[in-house]
C-alpha cells in the first residue's frame, strides 16, 4: 500500500450506491419494449423492470411522466385504428340502409300502382254494370243507384 494514498477497495462499494441517473431514452425504450410485449404496463411494472435491468429506477415523478406519455402514444394508434374500423362499419351500414330504403320505396310504388289499377278496374266494372242496368230497365221506373 505504499505510495497509494487512496485505496480503491473502500471506494468501490460506494460507487455502486451512488445516484445513477437513467437517461430519458433508456426509460422510454424500456417502456416501449414492455408495451410492445404486453400491451398493458403499469408505472410500477416499469419501475421494477428498470431496477432489474439497470439497478436503478430514477425519480418516480419523472419515470411516471415518461410512462404516461408512452402509454398515451401507444394508445393513440389503437384508437385511430379502431375509429377507422368503426367508420368503415358505419359506412357499410349506411350503404345497406340506403339500399333497403330504395327497395322499400320501389315496393311501395309498385303496391300503389297495383292499388290504382285495382280501383280503376272495379270503377269501370261498376260503371259498365250501371249502364247495362239502365239499358234493361224501362224509362219510367226509378233505378236503384249502386
Amino acid at each position: 500500500m505504499k505510495g497509494n494514498m487512496f485505496p480503491l477497495r473502500g471506494v468501490r462499494g460506494r460507487v455502486g450506491g451512488m445516484n445513477q441517473r437513467l437517461s430519458d431514452q433508456r426509460i422510454r425504450s424500456t417502456c416501449r419494449e414492455l408495451i410492445g410485449a404486453r400491451r398493458r404496463v403499469s408505472g410500477r411494472g416499469l419501475c421494477a423492470e428498470l431496477r432489474r435491468r439497470f439497478g436503478a429506477v430514477g425519480k418516480t415523478e419523472r419515470v411516471f411522466a415518461i410512462w404516461r406519455e408512452e402509454v398515451a402514444k401507444a394508445a393513440a394508434p389503437v384508437a385511430d385504428a379502431k375509429l377507422g374500423q368503426e367508420i368503415a362499419e358505419l359506412r357499410r351500414r349506411v350503404v345497406a340502409a340506403e339500399a333497403a330504403a330504395a327497395e322499400n320505396l320501389a315496393r311501395a310504388e309498385r303496391a300503389e300502382l297495383r292499388e290504382e289499377a285495382h280501383q280503376e278496374k272495379w270503377a269501370l266494372e261498376v260503371d259498365r254494370l250501371r249502364r247495362e242496368l239502365q239499358a234493361v230497365q224501362p224509362q219510367g221506373k226509378k233505378t236503384l243507384v249502386i
